[in-house]
C-alpha cells in the first residue's frame, strides 16, 4: 500500500471531500480527525471529490446520495458502505494508506467488464 502524505490536518477543509492519491480516494476532515474514502459513489461509481459536508454527513455532489462521514455508511441503508482507509495523524499531519490501484485497461476492457455486471430488464 502507498502511503499518501496529505498535509496538515489543520488545513484540510471540514465542509468538503478532498481528492487525493490521483484521484483515487477522498479525505474528509471531521472536527480535530480524518477518514478516508474511496473516490466513489456507491450510486453509478460517481466521484465524491467536491461532495459537501455538513454535520457529520457528506452528500455526494452529483446525485445526493448521503453518508455517515465517521463510518462511511449509507445514510438509510446501513448494510451499504463506502470502502475506507487506514488513516495516520502524526505530529498533526495526516496520512492515507491507499492499495494499488488497479492496472488501468483499455477502454473496450473497461466497458466489456461493466457491460458484464449490467442486468437489463428482460424485453419481451
Amino acid at each position: 500500500m502507498p502511503i499518501i502524505t496529505v498535509g496538515p490536518l489543520e488545513d484540510l477543509p471540514t465542509n468538503r471531500c478532498v481528492e487525493i492519491g490521483d484521484g483515487w480516494a477522498v479525505v474528509i476532515r471531521l472536527g480535530d480527525t480524518a477518514y478516508a474514502y474511496r473516490n466513489e459513489c456507491l450510486h453509478q461509481a460517481s466521484p465524491l471529490s467536491g461532495g459537501l459536508v455538513k454535520d457529520g454527513i457528506v452528500t455526494c455532489p452529483l446525485h445526493f446520495w448521503r453518508y455517515q462521514v465517521e463510518t462511511g455508511t449509507k445514510c438509510g441503508s446501513p448494510e451499504l458502505g463506502l470502502e475506507q482507509y487506514p488513516i495516520r495523524i502524526e505530529d498533526g499531519i495526516v496520512s492515507v494508506d491507499l492499495p494499488t490501484p488497479p492496472p488501468i485497461g483499455s477502454w473496450r476492457e473497461m466497458m466489456l467488464e461493466h457491460a458484464a455486471g449490467w442486468n437489463r430488464p428482460d424485453e419481451g
